[in-house]
């Protein structure tokens, strides 16, 4: 008979277990039902033996197997992110100002450009020995160090506007998820990218980070949050075609 009930216990925990990391469980308390006629229980825990004894509970409507916080069973998501960053980027809410500014530093381009030009016709035929010439190269200098500092000032301010606007869509992604992981009753969700997706051409080093990239070499699709999050943001992403055999 304890060999029954040891038998019986291990297939409600078994199947326990799968229905809560393959479809997640309603951690509320309104989510409750009146136990079927085939479940085993109610019961206040779990005891399986084996070489150490292990007693499952109910921890606020998670599966759990010590008093410690880290010991019980969280639902796991997954999400694309660099799939969904790359589709926040392209939307009009970031293209239109790095359009603006690379409009704006073409149009300064071209002033120096003219500037250039302008110099050059301005210095022909002078030589070192040209009263003009000291004059001449002071103006050139001088227009060689502001093109410089523009440039230099135009690189970083690229560059923070990049950086601004990651900022800023990653603030979105996680706002999202946030809302569709309450939603779904995930407990953790972790960036990945699909194992089959293909490989994009680089050096060494770039091929060894997007493989290090991929954070599951299996995972099911059932996990998979990914088109809830573009859903929930209104963004439409393309699809990573996967490596073909």
């Amino acid at each position: 008979m304890r060999i029954t009930t040891t038998i019986v216990a291990a297939s409600v925990l078994s199947s326990a277990l799968t229905a809560f990391f393959i479809s997640g469980i309603d951690h509320t308390a309104s989510a409750r039902v009146d136990p079927a006629a085939t479940d085993l229980g109610p019961a206040d825990g779990l005891v399986l033996t084996g070489k150490e004894t292990l007693r499952v509970t109910n921890e606020a409507g998670r599966l759990g197997w010590s008093d410690q916080p880290g010991s019980r069973a969280f639902s796991l998501g997954t999400v694309h992110v660099g799939r969904i960053l790359n589709a926040l980027m392209k939307s009009d809410k970031y293209q239109r100002e790095r359009e603006e500014f690379d409009a704006a530093r073409a149009a300064k381009g071209k002033e120096f450009e003219s500037r250039y030009k302008e110099l050059m016709e301005k210095a022909q035929g002078l030589t070192p020995e040209s009263p003009e010439f000291p004059a001449m190269r002071e103006e050139f200098e001088g227009f060689q160090k502001e093109a410089s500092d523009w440039n230099n000032l135009n690189e970083t301010e690229g560059r923070a506007m990049v950086a601004r606007h990651y900022q800023g869509a990653y603030a979105d992604l996680r706002a999202a998820v946030d809302v569709v992981a309450d939603r779904r009753k995930i407990d953790l969700v972790m960036r990945f990218v699909p194992p089959a997706e293909e490989i994009k051409p680089g050096d060494e080093s770039e091929i060894g980070r997007q493989l290090l990239a991929r954070t599951f070499l299996r995972s099911p699709d059932a996990i998979d949050i990914t088109e809830d999050i573009l859903t929930e943001m209104n963004v439409q992403a393309p699809v990573q075609a996967p490596k073909k055999d």
